[in-house]
C-alpha cells in the first residue's frame, strides 16, 4: 500500500491508459479523482475504485479551460480533503500526417490544446498549493513519439516532446519545494488511435496492404518491439504508482520510457 492515505488526481483517467493508473494507485491505497471529458467512462471506472474500498470522485471536465480545471482541484478537495498526486494523463491523437502536409492548422491548434496546454493549467493552478505544503508529485504522461520524432503524426509528436520539456522546466523550479515532476512515455498499445492509424497504415503504406488494423498493429509491435509484445495501461499505472511513491522522493525532472525497449538511449 504504497500510497495508503494519499489522494490522487488522474485527468482522462475515465479508459485506457488513464484507467489502468486510476486502477493501479488505488490497488496501492489513494483515493483518486477521475476529471474526464467523458465522464460516463470516469463514472465506470469509480466503481473499479470503490470497489477496491477506496473514495473516488469523477467528474465531468475539460482539461483545455482554466476555468474547469480550477473547479476540479476544488472539488476534489472538497471530497477528498487534499490533492497529494497529479497525474496529466488527459490526451488525444492528432490525425495522421505523412507527409506533414497533410495536417491542418486545426490539427495542431486541438492537438496542443489538449496534450499541452492542458498541462500546463493544470501544474499552474496546482502548483501554488503543492508548494505551500512543501509537498506534492506531478506526473505528466508524454509518449515516446516525443524523443522519436514520429513521421506519422506530428502534431502528436511535437506536442508531447512539449511534455517532456515542460517537465524539466518546471522540475528544476519546483525541486527546492520538496516537489517532484516527471513524466511517464508509454509505447505501443491497442487504443482507439492506433485502431485508427493502422487502418491508415494499410491504405497508405504498400507494405501493409491487405492487412487489417490489428494484423498492421502486431506487425509494428514485432518491429519495433525488443520484448516482441504489446503493452499493457497497468504498465503504465505501476510505473506512475512508483513515481508518486516515497521509493521516488528523489527521482525529478525524468522522462521514463515504459515501451518495451523501443526507446534505448
Amino acid at each position: 500500500m504504497r500510497l495508503a492515505g494519499k489522494v490522487a488526481v488522474v485527468t482522462g483517467g475515465g479508459s485506457g491508459i488513464g484507467r489502468g493508473i486510476v486502477v493501479a494507485m488505488a490497488k496501492e491505497g489513494a483515493d483518486v479523482a477521475i476529471p474526464d471529458i467523458q465522464v460516463m467512462n470516469a463514472e465506470k471506472v469509480a466503481e473499479e475504485v470503490k470497489a477496491l474500498g477506496r473514495k473516488c470522485l469523477p467528474m465531468r471536465t475539460d482539461v483545455t479551460s482554466s476555468a474547469d480545471v480550477k473547479s476540479m482541484f476544488e472539488r476534489t478537495r472538497e471530497a477528498l480533503g487534499k490533492v497529494d498526486i497529479l497525474v496529466n494523463n488527459a490526451g488525444m491523437a492528432s490525425p495522421p500526417g505523412l507527409p506533414f502536409m497533410n495536417n491542418t492548422e486545426d490539427d495542431w491548434d486541438k492537438t496542443f490544446a489538449v496534450n499541452t496546454k492542458s498541462v500546463f493549467l493544470t501544474c499552474k493552478a496546482i502548483a501554488p498549493y503543492f508548494i505551500e505544503r512543501k509537498a506534492g508529485r506531478i506526473i505528466n504522461i508524454a509518449s515516446i513519439a516525443g524523443p522519436l520524432a514520429a513521421p506519422t503524426m506530428p502534431p502528436y509528436s511535437v506536442a508531447k516532446g512539449g511534455v517532456i520539456t515542460f517537465t524539466r522546466v518546471i522540475a528544476k523550479e519546483l525541486a527546492a519545494h520538496g516537489i517532484t515532476v516527471n513524466a511517464i512515455c508509454p509505447g505501443v498499445l491497442w487504443t482507439d488511435f492506433w485502431q485508427k492509424l493502422a487502418a491508415h497504415i494499410a491504405t497508405t503504406n504498400a507494405a501493409f496492404a491487405g492487412m487489417t488494423a490489428r494484423q498492421v498493429f502486431d506487425k509494428r509491435v514485432g518491429d519495433i518491439i525488443p520484448m516482441k509484445r504489446e503493452q499493457e495501461p497497468e504498465d503504465i499505472g505501476w510505473a506512475a504508482v512508483f513515481l508518486a511513491s516515497d521509493e521516488a522522493r528523489y527521482i525529478t525532472g525524468q522522462a521514463l520510457n515504459v515501451d518495451g525497449g523501443c526507446v534505448m538511449h
